[in-house]
């Protein structure tokens, strides 16, 4: 029994260390671009998050992570979850599509095509 509990007690400490850390990434200051239409956010988990800051680094969890990096990442996303491999990409409203292309020519070479961009409502909607 005792070894039962145990089990049960990591595994609790695991999902609460693992959703922390996927909130804070979520967290990352990004001024979402403003978009008249959108879906409303999905709470459906996604596989990897990108954020590109105004800097226009990319960080992956919260770690900056080069185009190169990101290409494997994405296989390593794409090997795991296989079909269902999915990306959110998290950019700051100032960063140029030139920037955001790259990443999105990247996940589709390596076979994540299901993206969610993430951007804020605009006031006037």
């Amino acid at each position: 029994m005792t070894p039962m509990i145990d089990v049960v007690f990591l595994l609790i400490i695991f999902f609460l260390v693992s959703s922390h850390l996927a909130r804070q990434e979520s967290r990352l200051p990004v001024d979402l671009p403003v978009a008249d239409t959108h879906d409303p956010l999905s709470v459906d988990p996604v596989s990897l998050t990108i954020t590109i800051n105004q800097d226009q680094q990319l960080l992956a969890g919260g770690q900056p992570v080069t185009l190169d990096g990101l290409a494997t990442l994405f296989a390593e996303i794409r090997d795991r979850d296989g079909e269902t491999a999915s990306l959110r990409i998290r950019t700051d409203g100032v960063v140029p599509y030139q920037v955001v292309e790259p990443v999105l020519h990247a996940s589709a070479v390596a076979g994540v095509v299901d993206i969610k961009l993430a951007v804020k409502e605009s006031r006037g909607s």
